[in-house]
């Protein structure tokens, strides 16, 4: 008894003696970013004890910060020491997509430290198969406060949505939609929530004739789990995300839509294994709330936009080797199931997987690829799928 007593109270002890005052902070490499911005995502006050553990939490609160990475971080004599190393900014960004018969066509003026506040602002405008489309995206996560920030999304976007079997074109649509969204969000941890209004209007043409039109309006909610950045272009463990939406038709119909994805990320050394699940159910079968897939991480066995469901759920498993740089070698293969719109073979149920391979090249330090070229099979369709995507996509 007097044994566990005597390391109960040397435990205390080390630990107390080994915590210091927080007096001063130095922030050092930041050229662009302001000062307060940094040390605001901190969260800790002066006059504070900071114990080894408090540092380790410092350091993943910032290796999830996009904008920076950091080198150094060290406490002594009272002087929190943190040394990092500020990202690109890359101005402007191409907007450049080819998948089967869609195009996309411009450039996104983006900003990732917006006035040096690790805030992100991205106008853009781009040209599609027939029109013009826009992006208005701003996000601060720590805007107001530590854990209290907001996002904007205004956009307007077409597609071309087609429905392919064994190469052969079935029925084309071209779906154009207008979004604007609005969410404040509150930070714990590593987690993100957001909650706020967000505003749909979606036509559906048949060549020049309209053959659908609706608009709905609710809730968005997001659920974001942020991994810790242990490298310039990748995140190490989970990161997932789970959107769901609250609508209102036009017509009075309540839509109810689900999304998720898990992606597990496993760096070795200069390579990367990614394993991803995602789904996506709407309680409503019609074209207008689809979700299109096609033409990005998870959705490789389709021209872009080319399989719109009401249902999917499926699986991803990817190997990307490092060939020069920020250039990797993609290998991946992936396995859907997906419920097709009622509006295309009476909503029948298909069920395929794809095997390809990819070039990625990143932006320097931003984990986005800067250039993605995917050649892909789809097994069961025995149908193939070239995709190009330069900078941003919308």
């Amino acid at each position: 008894m007097h044994h566990w007593l005597f390391i109960f109270i040397m435990t205390v002890f080390f630990n107390h003696a080994s915590a210091e005052t927080l007096q001063n902070i130095k922030i050092v490499g930041n050229k662009r970013t302001i000062t307060q911005a940094i040390i605001k995502q901190l969260n800790v006050q002066y006059g504070q004890e900071l114990t080894r553990n408090d540092l380790l939490i410092i350091k993943e609160r910032l290796g999830r910060i996009g904008q920076i990475y950091v080198k150094n971080i060290s406490f002594k004599d009272g002087i929190l020491r943190i040394e990092i190393e500020e990202k690109w900014t890359i101005f402007p960004v191409p907007m450049i997509t080819q998948s089967g018969t869609y195009k996309n066509r411009g450039f996104v003026l983006y900003e990732d430290n917006f006035l040096g506040t690790l805030g992100t602002f991205a106008p853009g405008i781009s040209w599609s198969n027939s029109i013009l489309n826009y992006l208005i995206y701003y996000q601060d996560e720590s805007l107001f406060s530590p854990i209290f920030g907001i996002k904007f999304l205004g956009m307007k976007k077409s597609e071309i949505v087609t429905f392919e079997r064994n190469s052969k074109t079935l029925e084309t649509y071209e779906s154009r939609n207008i979004s604007f969204l609005i969410a404040p969000n509150f930070l714990y941890k590593d987690q993100v929530f957001k909650l706020g209004p967000i505003y749909n209007d979606k036509t559906i043409y048949n060549g020049l004739q309209k053959s659908i039109t609706n608009s709905t309006k609710g809730i968005f909610v997001r659920h974001h789990w942020n991994a810790y950045q242990t490298t310039e272009v990748m995140y190490e463990g989970f990161v997932t995300t789970y959107d769901l939406y609250f609508l209102k038709s036009n017509d009075h119909k309540y839509i109810i839509q689900n999304e998720a994805s898990i992606n597990w990320n496993i760096p070795t050394k200069f390579n990367f294994i990614n394993f991803g699940i995602h789904g996506f159910h709407s309680n409503n079968s019609n074209i207008l709330f689809a979700k299109n897939l096609g033409g990005e991480d998870g959705y490789r066995g389709y021209n872009k936009a080319s399989l719109p469901v009401s249902q999917n759920i499926g699986a991803l498993f990817q190997y990307q080797h490092k060939i020069y740089a920020q250039l990797f070698l993609s290998p991946f293969y992936e396995i859907n199931s997906s419920r097709i719109v009622s509006n295309n073979l009476n909503g029948k149920l298909v069920s395929e997987s794809t095997l390809g391979i990819g070039l990625r090249y990143y932006f320097k330090k931003i984990s986005i690829p800067a250039v993605m070229v995917d050649f892909a099979r789809n097994i069961e369709d025995h149908s193939d799928h070239f995709h190009l995507n330069i900078g941003l996509s919308i």
